[in-house]
């Protein structure tokens, strides 16, 4: 009979060390779960944030509302520069966009740029959109209008095709390109980047 009763407690440790793990495993999932929907809550905010910014940026540099008088030339309050800049990494995130989080600006981002903000309900920054446009030109292009040597143009670098009886090809405007490149800065030390063409 004793040895029976030892062979119950032995069955019911079993028993309670396969629930524990089931629990633990239960547990571990919905962690994940709540994980990943917070992710996505995350990746939808941050592109809300991303084309406010390229809204901004639109309104700064082209007509009607154009804030950015002179394009040949950098503006770092607008957060514009007229040439690329030095410093991206391998996956062209300019240096001016590189360090920093939540709670601070990254460390070489333009003194007054500016910033775009997204308030939780305490009063406190939840996201911060930072930002930096760039013609794409190379650094001898600063103060110049944009030509197919220095910059990444519109139509391409090489003249139009014309038929062998066609006097004149079809003139179009040569335009830069214009790359936007923006960090938002979220919840948890979470950070995303996202890249724009404008032209």
């Amino acid at each position: 009979m004793a040895r029976q009763r030892g062979i119950v407690v032995f069955v019911a440790l079993i028993a309670v060390v396969l629930l524990s793990l089931a629990a633990v495993g239960l547990m571990r999932s919905v962690h994940t779960n709540t994980l990943v929907v917070g992710n996505i809550a995350f990746r939808q905010a941050a592109q809300a944030m991303s084309s406010a910014a390229v809204e901004r940026a639109i309104y700064d540099m082209f007509p009607p509302t154009k804030t950015i008088a002179d394009l040949k030339n950098n503006n770092p309050t607008r957060n514009y520069y007229a040439v690329l800049q030095p410093g991206q990494d391998q996956y062209g995130i300019p240096a001016a966009l590189q360090g920093g989080g939540l709670a601070t600006v990254p460390p070489l981002y333009p003194a007054g740029g500016q910033v775009i903000r997204d308030k939780d309900a305490g009063g406190t920054d939840a996201y911060v959109a930072y930002y930096v446009i760039e013609r794409m030109c190379d650094p001898d292009a600063i103060g110049k209008d944009a030509s197919g040597i220095d910059c990444e143009m519109i139509p391409p670098k090489q003249g139009l095709g014309k038929e062998e009886q066609q006097k004149k090809g079809i003139p179009l405007p040569r335009i830069p390109y214009y790359r936007m490149t923006v960090r938002v800065d979220g919840p948890g030390n979470s950070v995303a980047f996202s890249q724009a063409m404008l032209r």
